[in-house]
Order: C-alpha cells, then sequence, then structure tokens
C-alpha cells in the first residue's frame, strides 16, 4: 500500500512539473514567467565518453551561494545516457553551468553563456576533470572578519576563518575570472587583480587578494645584469619608483598600501625611506632572505591599491640586527631632526645647530652635505656597544660619498676615533684604517676621484682587511707605526675626526669633511665581495639588479 501511495505521489509530482513547466519560465528560487527560453549541452569523461548521470546545475552569473535563494529543483538536471542535459523556460540573461560526477570528484565549469528570449542556447560539450583548490590569505587586512568569499554563478564559497584564510573546494579546473568578498565591513568586491588558471588536483593560492595592483620585480644576478656569482644572504633590496615604472595616484599618498611577497608567497619586510607621490619619485628596501647568483628568473612581487591597507613599513625588520646590522643611517631625515638609525639599536645622530649638514638630493633618497669648515654629526652614546669592534674583528664599514674638493690635508667621513677605525680621504686616495694596539694604522688605499658619487666599503676580517671601492677591492695593506694603546672610548662621528689630536697630523682642525655624505651602514659581520659588488650595482642610480616586469 505505501509502495502505491509513493508511486502516485510521484507521478503526480511529474505531472505537476511537467504542467508548470508547460506554463511559464523558471527563475531561481522559484516563480514563473512565460517564455520557451531554454539551454541545452552535454558532459563528457576524460575519454570523451559520455558522462552519463552526472549532476549539472544552471546558475545565475551573478549568483551568491551565501545570500541567494536556493536553487529550485528546475535548475538541477541529471545528464541521461549519452550525457545530455537541458534546462527549459528561464529568464534571459547570462548563467554559468557546473556539472559534477561526485562519486568520481570530478567536474566542469561553464560560465558567460548567455539565453536571450525565444530561443534555446547550446552550450560546447563540458569535460569533467578533477577538481581543485582556491586559497586566499586575508590575514593582512582586518577589515574582513566574519566574512566570506565565493565564485559568483557557482555553490562555491568559503567562510573568512579566525586567521583570515579561505579555502574554496571543488573548484572546477579552468579559468576563474572573479571571486567575491563579502563581509559586514566593507562593500562586496571581486578580489582577483587579474583571472587565474586552476589546474586539476591543484591548489591556487591567491597572496594579498585585497590589493588592486601587482607587479613582478625581477632580480638579474647574471653577466647582463649584477653580475654576481654566488648566493647572498638577508639582502636589502632598493626598489626606485618612479613616473616610468609606477603609477602614484593608484597607491596611498604616503605609500603605506604597498606590500612585497617571494617567490613561495610570503610577505617581506620593506622600508619606505621616501615617497614623494607629487614628485613621483620613491626609494623603498626590501629585505630578501636568498638572492641567487647567476640568475635571471628569480623574482619578488610589489603589491599596492588597498585604502584599507595598514602601513607596514618597519626599517628594523629590513636591516635586522640578527643579520649583523648595528647601524644605518639613510641620512634622509629633514636637517632638524635627528639623523635617524634604521636599526633596533636607534644609535639616531644629532649635530649642533651651528655645525648641522644641510639635505640634499642623494645617491638614494637624500642625503646630508657637510661645508668643510664645522659640519658634523654625532651618535651619541656609541662609545661602547654594538660598534664597538675589537682589534682584528670581523666588521664593514659602508658609505656613499660625493668628494667636493681634495685638499693636502686629510678629511674624515666616517670614525671611531683616532685608536680605532675610521674611513676618509688626503690629497688624492680613499682609505680604509684599523688601529693595531701599539704598532700602528694598517691602511687599505684606493686612488680617489671626486665630483661624483662613489660607494666605499671597509672589511675586517681577523687580520685580513680590504678596501671595495664601488665594488672593486684592494687587498694591499700598509702600516704608519706608532706606540699608543688602543683606545675605543670614542663615539661614531660622521664629517669629522673625534680627536683634537688629529690636527697634528697636519693643520687643518678636526680634518671636516667638504662634500655629500649618504646611506652610511656599520655591519657587524664582514661582507664578502659579491655582497659588496651587488649593493654598489643594485645601489646605482643605473639600478643593474632589478627588472620591471
Amino acid at each position: 500500500m505505501k509502495r502505491i501511495v509513493y508511486t502516485f505521489f510521484s507521478f503526480f509530482a511529474a505531472v505537476s512539473i511537467v504542467l508548470l513547466r508547460c506554463s511559464g519560465t523558471n527563475v531561481a528560487g522559484g516563480g514563473t514567467i512565460e517564455t520557451t527560453n531554454g539551454i541545452v549541452g552535454s558532459v563528457r569523461n576524460s575519454d570523451d565518453t559520455p558522462a552519463a548521470n552526472s549532476i549539472v546545475e544552471l546558475f545565475p552569473d551573478d549568483y551568491d551561494p551565501v545570500a541567494g535563494d536556493a536553487l529550485g529543483a528546475d535548475f538541477i538536471d541529471i545528464a541521461d545516457a549519452k550525457g545530455t542535459y537541458r534546462f527549459s523556460r528561464i529568464a534571459s540573461g547570462r548563467y554559468t553551468v557546473v556539472g559534477r560526477n561526485r562519486a568520481a570528484e570530478t567536474s566542469f565549469l561553464k560560465s558567460d553563456i548567455m539565453v536571450h528570449d525565444d530561443s534555446v542556447t547550446t552550450v560546447p560539450a563540458g569535460t569533467l576533470n578533477t577538481s581543485g583548490s582556491i586559497v586566499a590569505d586575508f590575514s593582512s587586512s582586518g577589515t574582513v572578519a566574519g566574512g566570506y568569499v565565493y565564485i559568483p554563478g557557482t555553490d562555491i564559497s568559503s567562510p573568512i576563518e579566525s586567521d583570515g584564510s579561505a579555502f574554496l573546494a571543488d573548484v572546477p579546473p579552468g579559468t576563474i575570472h572573479t571571486i567575491m568578498l563579502a563581509s559586514g565591513d566593507s562593500e562586496i568586491r571581486n578580489v582577483l587583480r587579474d583571472e587565474i588558471t586552476v589546474e586539476p588536483g591543484e591548489t591556487i593560492t591567491v597572496p594579498l587578494p585585497l590589493w588592486n595592483y601587482a607587479r613582478r620585480l625581477v632580480l638579474n644576478t647574471t653577466a647582463s645584469g649584477a653580475g654576481v656569482t654566488g648566493d647572498i644572504y638577508d639582502f636589502p633590496v632598493l626598489i626606485r619608483l618612479n613616473d616610468g615604472n609606477f603609477d602614484f595616484t593608484q597607491a596611498r599618498a604616503d605609500g603605506g598600501d604597498l606590500a612585497f611577497t617571494g617567490n613561495n608567497a610570503a610577505l617581506l619586510p620593506f622600508e619606505i625611506e621616501r615617497w614623494d607621490a607629487a614628485a613621483q619619485r620613491a626609494e623603498i628596501w626590501v629585505r630578501v632572505d636568498t638572492i641567487h647568483g647567476n640568475d635571471s628568473v628569480q623574482s619578488i612581487t610589489m603589491y599596492w591599491g588597498n585604502p584599507d591597507a595598514a602601513d607596514s613599513s618597519n626599517s628594523a625588520a629590513v636591516f635586522d640586527t640578527t643579520a649583523g646590522f648595528q647601524g644605518v643611517w639613510h641620512l634622509g631625515d629633514e636637517p632638524e631632526d635627528s639623523v635617524r638609525d634604521a636599526t633596533l639599536n636607534r644609535y639616531h645622530g644629532t649635530s649642533p645647530d651651528t655645525a648641522n649638514p644641510a639635505s640634499e638630493d642623494g645617491i638614494i633618497g637624500n642625503c646630508r652635505v657637510f661645508d668643510g669648515i664645522d659640519d658634523y654629526i654625532t651618535m651619541p652614546n656609541t662609545e661602547s656597544g654594538k660598534l664597538d669592534f675589537q682589534q682584528n674583528g670581523t666588521y664593514s664599514v659602508s658609505v656613499w660619498v660625493m668628494a667636493d674638493t681634495f685638499t693636502n690635508f686629510q678629511q674624515t667621513l666616517i670614525s671611531k676615533g683616532k685608536y680605532q677605525y675610521f674611513l676618509w680621504i688626503d690629497s688624492t686616495n680613499w682609505r680604509f684604517w684599523e688601529y693595531q694596539d701599539r704598532t700602528g694604522w694598517e691602511a687599505s688605499t684606493q686612488k680617489a676621484t671626486g665630483k661624483q658619487w662613489v660607494l666605499l666599503t671597509g672589511v675586517r676580517d681577523g687580520s685580513e682587511q680590504y678596501l671595495y671601492v664601488n665594488g672593486e677591492p684592494t687587498d694591499s695593506v700598509s702600516l704608519i707605526s706608532a706606540t699608543n694603546p688602543r683606545t675605543t672610548a670614542s663615539d661614531l662621528i660622521v664629517g669629522r675626526s673625534h680627536d683634537p689630536a688629529v690636527a697634528e697630523w697636519a693643520d687643518a682642525g678636526f680634518c671636516n669633511f667638504k662634500g655629500k655624505i649618504d646611506e652610511i651602514r656599520i655591519i657587524g659581520t664582514p661582507r664578502g665581495k659579491d655582497w659588496v659588488r651587488l649593493c654598489y650595482m643594485n645601489q646605482r642610480r643605473d639600478d643593474r639588479l632589478v627588472l620591471f616586469k
């Protein structure tokens, strides 16, 4: 008896559906209108046989599976023995067809299907294949808590979890143009900058999905680029932006929406040294954990165009003391401000009002201009601590310098005291010095040039000493004998020598420097030739490392 009742009910329901289909058009969620519109298509297996009994669903192209009404029965069909499916009496508009054979975990998607009035649209055959998945990471934006993402025109959606992640599963292979974000704190918007292709069985990651723009920056270390053969670790890459490679109107006025990722989509620490949207120029430092030598494939990605992003510029994370950076001064501060140390050590520099070097456009952002009379900068409280290296220790000192004039007198660039270490220029030479206790000064020397920017790098590696000029080394060392004890009680100073006793060498007061100084670094490790060369090739005005793609 129960079987008879069930069969009768099923028959009645089927007749009702037929009568309904004869009388009007189906619309998602229920309701009909008069029309003869329809869709017909077929589903194939990967071996091109008919995919009988596949489940095929029809969605309006803007369908939201979370906020939208549930699909009515007339928007779901089962492919027949020939793999054919059909939908009848549907409203005109754009639709998406999603087919699945869940037992085999395969699927297909056909989008942008246009249905016109009083016509039947034939959809090209869809081939089932293994589904993929998409991961989106919203952890860098706090405006999407409690929201969800979805692929419009499908039943594919995911909540945004407490860690900011969203996982879209069972995604048919193919090209995805749109992933929509919906949350209580933001408008519904597409989170994709570009279309993405989902391969069968693979997971695609969408990094920083709320950033509207992205650009790949290739790090070319081959002979056609920086010409470095060895791998370099924890390197601050200089990125120069201008009106030729960046549209400043697409970013926030202060550049606070910048972000960078490496090849594995992990966020990279960066520091904005200068951002001048009006003049359309900027300099940014990005720390890359490994730069491969003799490589033209490695890249990082720059993102911008997210007005809600938190400003992530962090100098201490770029110039990390654990990576050896003990003092880094960009010298781009305003003259009335202290000279900021970018490292966590915070050895900020100061100058008396009467001896404050002027600020001017430098080799990287702004620099300081020393008058050769009384300008200088002191880093207080550095007589001991991280800038105080032992005799025959391991450290590096670098500076960009443009000498204005050469004289018969010495001009000091950076000094940790007459009896410790310093860089200077004399009448014809750049010199890097370390004082040996009761023995004298060991000097590495290269020929000096004026009126142009030069990168000087002094390196002490135990008993070995080097002076690099624009990445080219000299390891010859001369000795000036002296019997004085080695002393380390002086603060670091820029632009002159600390000790009036220096005047005993020549009647030049404090050996004041005349010219420009930029980007000073003191590092507690001996940097090798590849590191020093990469600094020069990246930081020179015609950067040879970074290629904008």
